[in-house]
């Protein structure tokens, strides 16, 4: 399966592109996951037309909303950054992004508690998006976004990727087109991997497959409509204890016939990790040798391990 494809602020894996006419390079990013994703980089302001270095811009709210401005000469370039962020939007999701990294408090990228100024005089509040991020998000919930701020939590960043990969997936299984089959045969693969994250998403996935059969909708419209109601689901971190729990589960689908001895080393090493004794990779690692020992890894659990480096902790199945 080749590598999956993530965008990313131009500035986060190197480009001098920002308005200083600096890199803020990420390096986890930049140098050590690109190694197992590939990256596309993406700078909106400079895709409008903006030169390196140029006057700084910002969110301003006045009498007609939130705008984005250059306070400098007082020029609006609201109406020319969502034009290029809804292109874009679309190119991104044509050539089949499945993630989006963006830098903190941009005006153009940033997810969250971007600093909005008043239009006159006052303190900046911190409750802006990024126009470039905002409108990304709007057009397509399907595909996780985050902030490089939190990848540096190793927590936020296992899950993001796990997203990723998820989304991969699901863009792969398609990729011939969608039949009922299909649909159903990916949400029974990942059933664990939604168990281990959010409690009752595999249950509400199920129901949202059927019903958008049953009223007649075509295959690719229910295949969307899941991969957007996934990815609402996952947009929680998960506990540890959920992640134990699916573990185990996926102990009691394996053969009975296998290593008894085994099957009691997982067990105790899912419980240390349940009270944080263990890392998660510790009970994983001996579910997929113990899976393996039997000759074949089981599809459903098969890949516990992310072609992404061991240090972020990204798990594909659970």
């Amino acid at each position: 399966m080749e590598k999956p494809l993530v965008a990313a602020s131009a500035c986060l894996l190197g480009s001098p592109v920002r308005y200083n006419g600096d890199a803020c390079e990420f390096r986890p990013l930049s140098r050590r996951w690109s190694e197992h994703l590939k990256l596309l980089p993406v700078c909106p302001e400079v895709g409008i037309g903006l030169g390196t270095p140029r006057p700084t811009i910002r969110l301003s709210r006045g009498p007609d909303g939130v705008r984005l401005v250059e306070p400098r000469s007082g020029n609006d370039l609201t109406d020319k950054m969502v034009a290029w962020a809804q292109r874009t939007s679309d190119d991104l999701a044509g050539l089949g992004v499945d993630g989006l990294v963006l830098k903190k408090d941009s005006p153009s990228c940033g997810v969250e508690r971007v600093k909005v100024h008043p239009a006159k005089e006052g303190r900046p509040t911190r409750d802006g998006v990024g126009v470039f991020a905002m409108v990304f998000m709007a057009l397509n919930p399907q595909i996780p976004v985050i902030e490089e701020g939190r990848l540096n939590d190793p927590n936020q960043a296992e899950h993001f990727l796990a997203r990723v990969h998820f989304h991969h997936r699901w863009k792969v299984a398609g990729q011939d087109g969608w039949t009922a089959q299909r649909l159903m045969n990916f949400h029974q693969e990942h059933k664990i991997f939604l168990v281990a994250r959010t409690a009752d998403a595999k249950r509400k996935l199920g129901r949202s497959i059927a019903a958008g059969f049953d009223a007649g909708l075509p295959a690719a419209e229910v295949a969307l409509t899941y991969m957007i109601e996934a990815q609402h689901h996952l947009n929680v971190l998960p506990r540890r204890g959920r992640f134990a729990h699916a573990m185990e589960r996926a102990l009691a689908r394996m053969d009975l016939a296998l290593s008894s001895p085994g099957r009691e080393q997982v067990i105790r090493s899912i419980h240390a990790y349940r009270k944080g004794e263990l890392p998660r990779m510790a009970p994983l690692v001996l579910l997929d040798h113990l899976a393996g020992s039997a000759g074949s890894v089981p599809p459903w659990l098969g890949h516990l391990s992310n072609p992404v480096p061991a240090a972020t902790g990204v798990l594909a199945r659970v």
